[in-house]
């Protein structure tokens, strides 16, 4: 990802709302490809957050990607849970999170 937008330096940002609204727009109207960009870019810009993850996971999903779809599902649940930890995270959002990744299935990758 970095390689496609290296002009985005991590924590240095402003516009993490602004695109994780975005992307769920974009994933909403099916436009699959801006989502994912829009995504990458906030996963980039704020790499210690969950949101850009949990937009990827989305992405992949809806494309039947699932392995990719499970890394980041799973990288996203792991990022959330220091929000979790530090009760700053909803633990609805966390619970939505879990859901999701696993309605993906087992993961199906290497084995950890």
């Amino acid at each position: 990802m970095r390689s496609e937008f290296p002009q985005i330096r991590p924590f240095e940002e402003d516009d993490d709302d602004h695109w994780w609204n975005d992307g769920l727009d974009a994933l909403q109207a099916n436009q699959l490809q801006r989502a994912e960009q829009i995504f990458k870019k906030l996963a980039l810009a704020q790499p210690e957050h969950f949101d850009g993850c949990y937009g990827l996971a989305q992405v992949y999903q809806r494309q039947r990607q699932l392995d990719l779809a499970i890394l980041f599902a799973d990288e996203a649940i792991r990022l959330g849970q220091a929000f979790i930890d530090d009760g700053t995270l909803d633990p609805i959002t966390m619970t939505e999170m879990k859901a999701f990744r696993l309605q993906l299935g087992p993961h199906s990758g290497p084995a950890s």
